[in-house]
């Protein structure tokens, strides 16, 4: 059953009721959504748990707070906000109204973000090559496995992952036009595994 639609099909803005190719959304506690939007636009949209728009931040460009390909969206349990700023090879991080506070350089290509609830560990999906870099949420880099290849276990492009509460994690490959679904090994250690993110927000 279709709830909502938010913007209107085939028309490209950057006002308040339409968006520019949105590439990813992510949760405040209070239900309120971030929209990273994304190719076509440079900005983040913030808008209220009933789809209603609250605000906006970022243009095109290359200085903190600007963006080029907004392509993921994440946040933490601090309510700091983490975008993949992939054509600029950067993550950077936000409080939830926009402030910059502070910038990750030096990624070859993020597409996504996802941040485990239980350890707060911020996961980056790299790409050219194919890589997962695990980060803490200082910007410290704590870990990383190539998963390039053509191989079962490898990526043409990781271009979006998720992880079950089991701690399986599914993957999305742009290139190779394929879904993979990855489950930890016996006795893996606990600090190269990706955790589950926070759940949704549930319905009041």
């Amino acid at each position: 059953q279709l709830l909502m639609t938010l913007g209107e099909e085939g028309v490209a803005a950057s006002d308040e009721t339409h968006f520019g190719r949105p590439q990813d959304v992510a949760f405040l506690p209070d239900g309120s959504a971030l929209v990273a939007d994304g190719l076509t636009n440079s900005r983040i949209v913030k808008l209220d748990r009933n789809g209603r728009f609250v605000m906006a931040w970022g243009s095109r460009g290359t200085e903190a707070g600007q963006f080029s390909a907004v392509h993921g969206v994440e946040v933490d349990r601090n309510r700091r906000v983490y975008v993949a700023d992939r054509a600029n090879k950067r993550v950077q991080v936000f409080d939830e109204n926009g402030k910059h506070l502070a910038t990750w350089p030096n990624i070859r290509f993020p597409n996504h973000i996802l941040v485990s609830e239980a350890t707060q560990d911020v996961w980056v999906g790299d790409n050219m090559t194919a890589e997962m870099l695990k980060f803490d949420t200082s910007g410290k880099r704590l870990f990383a496995w190539d998963a390039s290849g053509t191989a079962p276990g490898g990526f043409g492009e990781l271009h979006q992952f998720s992880v079950d509460a089991e701690g399986t994690v599914y993957v999305a490959d742009n290139v190779l036009g394929r879904l993979q679904k990855l489950r930890p090994k016996r006795r893996a250690d606990p600090a190269q595994l990706i955790g589950p993110p926070k759940a949704l927000v549930t319905k009041r």
